[in-house]
């Protein structure tokens, strides 16, 4: 199969950028060929202010680009990504006008949320899809960084492509979610679901390195607010259990200063340990008792909860969102209330004190990985995703609303 995979980088390289390397590596390695159409968004500084705006929102541009990409040659499927903020949603009407069959996965909530995250100002938020006026609410609270431009740019895109043209409802053959919260959430919307498949990120477990059951908690992600760090923090004040804390971001120097407060003497017990290189993440995570995934915002499929589980690692999480559809409480991790200190503190205490708990689900993480994290697991229904855009695509049932 010759497959077209569609992309833009965002500046800052994420988890989402890292899903597409795995899938395509995924699919060479099964023998398909591969091209990748790319843009990539460290490239708008070069961009006028005009040209710029008109590419976020619906680019004029894209479809001689793609054409000349294609430049005649044959794909079986195209495999869109992001398309924010360079390439824009006429991606779409591209691919369709060069005849391909097209899936798209869905990695955040673009489609319902101008700026992707239905968080703002330090709350969820839905008002763009349950209040009247709609996106307007994007630009009222400048929603995108705070920049009125940015919000009202993306506000636009929104509006032009899923109200006004209808690309996604007209353009695109099958989409992917990752978790049922994702399905839920676009049906509400007015998605047809019978045009959607699940399917999750996967990871290849790292080899040489051998899970065991050791002495201390770990957090690892990018360190802001909508992680519930502060949450993390307070629970553990109730208890004495040791906890590693990785990885870096705008919350990083209050982090440390606050560990610092919270528990002198003790920042052996809570350590922040930053930015480590992959391998010695990978040994810590496989060396912990347990990952802890506080988060109060709606993550869709989160890679931190897929490498704990490749190393049969039981995952302590909020119950919010696509965390709460992957992390089954009581059968390969425990769920709390999100923002809820004392719930927390509470699961970690048991998880610690109990090891028949925590030796069952050590044995459901393992399952739940092999079931639907493994890469074998994901190519199964990335293919079973192709095929099923390709017979759409030939017999012309995609739903127009």
């Amino acid at each position: 199969m010759k497959v077209l995979i569609c992309h833009t980088y965002y500046r800052q390289r994420s988890g989402e950028c890292a899903v597409v390397e795995r899938e395509t590596e995924l699919l060479r390695r099964h023998g398909h060929e591969v091209e990748l159409f790319t843009y990539d968004n460290r490239d708008a500084d070069s961009k006028g202010a005009v040209e710029l705006t008109a590419r976020s929102v619906y680019s004029p541009w894209t479809a001689a680009e793609l054409k000349a990409f294609v430049d005649g040659r044959a794909f079986d499927v195209a495999h869109v990504h992001n398309t924010w903020v360079l390439a824009s949603p006429s991606l779409f009407p591209a691919l369709g006008a060069l005849g391909l069959p097209v899936v798209k996965t869905i990695h955040n909530y673009r489609w319902l949320c101008p700026v992707a995250t239905f968080y703002r100002d330090g709350h969820r938020c839905h008002d763009c899809v349950e209040k009247a006026g709609g996106v307007l609410h994007c630009v009222v609270h400048r929603c995108y960084g705070g920049n009125l431009k940015g919000s009202l740019a993306a506000a636009a895109r929104l509006k032009l492509a899923r109200d006004v043209l209808h690309v996604y409802q007209r353009e695109i053959d099958v989409i992917i979610v990752q978790n049922d919260f994702v399905r839920d959430q676009l049906t509400r919307a007015g998605f047809d679901s019978a045009r959607m498949v699940t399917k999750g990120n996967f990871l290849e477990v790292p080899a040489g390195i051998r899970p065991s059951r050791g002495d201390y908690l770990i957090f690892f992600g990018r360190h802001e607010p909508s992680k519930g760090l502060a949450t993390l923090l307070e629970a553990m004040g109730q208890n004495r259990i040791p906890l590693q804390i990785f990885g870096e971001g705008p919350l990083t120097e209050w982090l440390k200063s606050e560990t610092e407060r919270r528990f002198p003497g003790q920042t052996r017990r809570v350590r922040v340990a930053g930015h480590v290189p992959r391998r010695d993440l990978d040994e810590a995570i496989a060396g912990s008792r347990a990952v802890v995934f506080p988060s109060e915002w709606y993550e869709s499929y989160p890679l931190a909860i897929v490498e704990a589980m490749a190393f049969g690692k039981p995952v302590v999480a909020s119950n919010l969102g696509g965390a709460a559809t992957i992390v089954r409480d009581e059968v390969n991790g425990l769920l709390f209330p999100p923002g809820d200190a004392e719930a927390l503190a509470r699961c970690l205490a048991r998880l610690w004190s109990d090891d028949g708990l925590q030796t069952r689900l050590e044995a459901g993480a393992r399952l739940t990985y092999h079931a639907e994290m493994a890469p074998q697991a994901n190519y199964d229904r990335l293919m079973a995703a192709y095929a099923m855009a390709i017979a759409a695509h030939a017999s012309g049932t995609k739903e127009i609303e």
